[in-house]
């Protein structure tokens, strides 16, 4: 008799996606509760504060510059946020000690920071020269941080000492247009410098240098100076906005002065 026919193979079972190794970490999932909660807690905050600085720029008959500039700052602050809290642009390093990376972070710095700077140089209407040499000091410095949290031992602190001396020349720059300044001035600039030095520190302490802090305290750290060099520097230079530029009610007067004469010499 005929063999029988052999059975055809079974259909192989659909192949799954592919799952992560194990040990590998994945972000946003892998990140502690309080970073979550802290990363959301900036997003919505700096989110709500954009919002109020742009209620205050459409209540104005004649929006200002330094209106836009706070406003922008803080939408990128909030932006950086969101991308940090989902986990984008998030990177793990394996060296002689974990760190964590946030890339949004320094992103959003190199963009709001200058902004910032920008809006406290509209109190003084300072010299494009200066302008030039006090936004370039802040982009280097951030860019040799970020470049050094990129890196591993010993380079990494090559490039904080680089970002150190951009620092400190940025502090001389803010320091030296103290003089015959107003309240409100000094009070911003002071602010600006205040931050600048906790941001140097906590990239020393945290995942980026020695990684002495750790990851919920570091987040949580940058937030609360983020929150006062952008949001609370906007709210209280823009809320004493009429004190902080009375040059500009001087020079009103100055053009209807000048009008007035005018207009009395075609009488």
């Amino acid at each position: 008799p005929a063999a029988a026919p052999a059975a055809a193979p079974a259909a192989a079972p659909a192949a799954s996606p592919a799952a992560p190794p194990p040990g590998d970490v994945v972000f946003p999932d892998d990140y502690p509760n309080s970073v979550k909660h802290m990363l959301l807690i900036g997003a919505i905050g700096m989110a709500i504060g954009a919002g109020v600085l742009m209620f205050l720029q459409m209540s104005l008959s004649v929006p200002t510059v330094a209106h836009s500039l706070c406003f922008l700052a803080c939408a990128v602050s909030a932006m950086g946020y969101f991308a940090m809290w989902t986990g984008v642009g998030t990177l793990y390093k394996r060296d002689s000690t974990p760190r964590v990376i946030f890339l949004p972070r320094y992103l959003s710095w190199l963009l709001a920071q200058p902004l910032i700077l920008a809006a406290l140089s509209q109190m003084r209407q300072a010299e494009p020269t200066a302008l030039v040499s006090l936004l370039g000091n802040d982009i280097l410095m951030l860019l040799a941080l970020m470049i050094g949290a990129l890196c591993v031992a010993p380079f990494k602190y090559a490039w904080f000492f680089a970002a150190a001396v951009f620092l400190i020349l940025l502090l001389v720059n803010l320091v030296q247009r103290l003089d015959g300044q107003n309240d409100i001035y000094k009070m911003c600039s002071y602010m600006l410098i205040g931050c600048n030095c906790v941001y140097a520190l906590a990239w020393v302490v945290g995942s980026e240098g020695t990684a002495s802090l750790g990851l919920t305290q570091e987040v949580a750290l940058i937030l609360l100076t983020d929150l006062v060099a952008l949001l609370g520097f906007a709210l209280y230079f823009l809320f004493n906005y009429e004190a902080a530029m009375p040059h500009e009610e001087g020079a009103e007067g100055e053009l209807d002065g000048d009008d007035n004469q005018q207009s009395q010499q075609f009488v």
